[in-house]
């Protein structure tokens, strides 16, 4: 008796656990191990994206180990290229709903968004400053890209690079806000140039065949990620912040890595590859080691942007979820707010 009486608890048990676990999928994130390779929680916080996963490119957010994959945006027009302010508090993004590529503004949790470029040329890439009062961008307003910079509502727009013979985009502050780096094409050469933050001292990085294209400042200001497809491919570089001891991190002739992005902490990185047939996110060690596919979704997803400062998960509205897996149902779902994305949409996972 007493033996049946355990058997029966512990299938009950194994119950409550499978049904547990199984109530949470749709929000869990991926497990520590995926395939042998540890995909470590230590970088911490959120990590913006953009995907189309639900048939348009939109704004979304994850954690570090991929889970909660959470839609921010719902809009017929794209959405993308989102930045994180350094406070976590707020979201700078661009999106074609007027028509062209504008600069919006939203809150952490994807409401309040409001245009605060309102041009007629292209406004693209905002980058907040380290101290949150400004963003810098690049436009074609004058004729030519060039660098601005502007106030977080739009005003006081300023031409930084100044310099038609070129086109300058991309924009990246450093972290102590002195500088920002930038590429620069100039008769078919692409390379990453960096320039004080008023726009004066104007100087070339990286000086190399090839494009070189998106650089990203490390937390602590000592090196700058990039991409370049100097080896046939795009693929993810490191060099030291004055261009020198410019190396290769990701070595991968299977498809594109691009656009990289570095953990708060420093030791990580997050960046864009096809190296699987599709543009997933990816995470890896600042050394290059550990590249993991974070998204592993069969939309397209692209431009991480994970940001530095602080490392908070963005805010949830109440959206009748079980947004902390505590196993509680939060609030009753409120209208206009951001949530995880629901089952059709992530599974759109392999």
């Amino acid at each position: 008796m007493k033996t049946r009486s355990l058997q029966l608890l512990l299938l009950a048990v194994g119950a409550a656990l499978a049904a547990a676990t199984c109530g949470r999928s749709n929000d869990s994130p991926l497990g520590p191990d995926r395939g042998g390779i540890v995909v470590s929680a230590k970088g911490g916080g959120a990590i913006l994206f953009e995907s189309d996963r639900a048939g348009n490119e939109e704004i979304y957010s994850m954690n570090e180990r991929g889970g909660r994959q959470t839609r921010l945006t719902h809009d017929p027009a794209r959405d993308f290229l989102a930045v994180w302010s350094p406070d976590r508090s707020r979201i700078a993004f661009n999106s074609l709903r007027d028509g062209n590529p504008e600069i919006y503004v939203m809150n952490a949790n994807g409401s309040g968004q409001t245009n605060i470029t309102n041009s007629a040329g292209e406004e693209i890439q905002p980058a907040w400053s380290p101290d949150g009062t400004k963003i810098a961008f690049h436009t074609n307003r004058d004729g030519n890209d060039e660098i601005y910079v502007m106030n977080p509502d739009g005003s006081g727009p300023i031409n930084l690079t100044n310099t038609p013979d070129r086109e300058e985009r991309y924009p990246a502050w450093s972290p102590d806000g002195s500088r920002i780096s930038y590429r620069s094409v100039h008769d078919g050469v692409y390379d990453i140039y960096v320039m004080n933050a008023d726009g004066s001292g104007q100087a070339n990085l990286t000086n190399a065949p090839g494009r070189d294209v998106y650089s990203a400042w490390s937390p602590d200001g000592s090196r700058i990620a990039f991409d370049a497809d100097r080896d046939g491919t795009r693929e993810i570089y490191l060099m030291n912040a004055d261009g020198s001891g410019q190396t290769n991190l990701t070595n991968n002739a299977l498809g594109d890595d691009l656009r990289p992005s570095w953990s708060p902490d420093g030791t990580q990185i997050v960046f864009q590859s096809n190296r699987d047939g599709n543009d997933e996110i990816y995470i890896m060690n600042a050394d290059g080691s550990r590249q993991t596919n974070l998204t592993e979704s069969l939309g397209r997803d692209g431009h991480p942007f994970w940001g530095i400062g602080p490392a908070e998960p963005a805010p949830q509205c109440s959206d009748g979820i079980d947004n902390d897996l505590d196993g509680a149902i939060d609030h009753p779902a409120d209208s206009g707010c951001a949530s995880p994305a629901d089952d059709n949409e992530r599974r759109g996972r392999r």
